[in-house]
């Protein structure tokens, strides 16, 4: 029996998450992050969603090669909470369980064939009707040729699936997401665990953000 997530315990989740990540900001001398939070914001606009996710039983499925894997062996983990955490206060009842992200994780260790598996079979597996797959493709905390600027970096395929349908994905996108995304940041100035954490937080966004309309800001004039 796998173990579902009870929609108001990933909601009071998300919401510790961000409350802690800003007070170790502000513990930590991490200014640069807690002004970022906080920072004056700009007139919105509406963006659509790309595709309308709905599930009965959803199941994330992360991928990471052994290159990924090798130097951040937790990080397909700490991007499914993050993506799970997100969910709930986006997609409220449009998704009604989701498989917890440690379940999918023992059992992705258990099959290590499971990556030649069919998404849909994965999906019967766990008794789930939607599968959301996060293939990371790069993952990086520093800038690209540096060894003192922090700058993280994860690009991903995304693709769901659902056992229902004649023909799958029945979405497929590709994601990057850099933070901080306007300079790097001196090793002096914070720490890995603080990037990283921000970074997995951001990509989980962008994943969620896929799948309703938000808002955001328009900088540089009117909307």
């Amino acid at each position: 029996m796998f173990k579902r997530i009870g929609l108001a315990r990933r909601w009071r989740i998300g919401a510790l998450l961000l409350l802690v990540g800003l007070t170790a900001a502000g513990a930590c001398g991490c200014h640069w992050l807690f002004a970022w939070a906080v920072a004056p914001r700009h007139p919105k606009k509406t963006v659509k969603a790309e595709y309308p996710l709905e599930a009965d039983v959803l199941v994330i499925v992360p991928y990471a090669g052994t290159d990924i894997l090798f130097n951040d062996p937790t990080v397909p983990l700490e991007i499914s909470r993050n993506i799970v955490n997100l969910v709930v206060p986006a997609l409220g009842n449009r998704v009604k369980q989701i498989v917890h992200p440690v379940q999918v994780v023992r059992w992705q260790e258990s099959n290590i064939e499971w990556p030649n598996m069919a998404l849909v079979d994965i999906a019967r597996a766990f008794k789930a009707d939607t599968v959301l797959y996060v293939e990371l493709e790069h993952y990086s905390m520093y800038e690209e040729r540096s060894a003192n600027l922090f700058r993280g970096r994860v690009r991903a395929r995304i693709q769901v699936v659902k056992t229902s349908a004649e023909r799958n994905p029945v979405y497929e996108t590709s994601i990057e997401t850099i933070f901080p995304e306007d300079r790097p940041v001196g090793v002096l100035e914070t720490s890995e665990r603080m990037v990283r954490a921000a970074t997995n937080l951001d990509f989980a966004r962008d994943v969620v953000r896929k799948f309703y309309d938000y808002e955001v800001e328009v900088k540089g004039g009117q909307p």
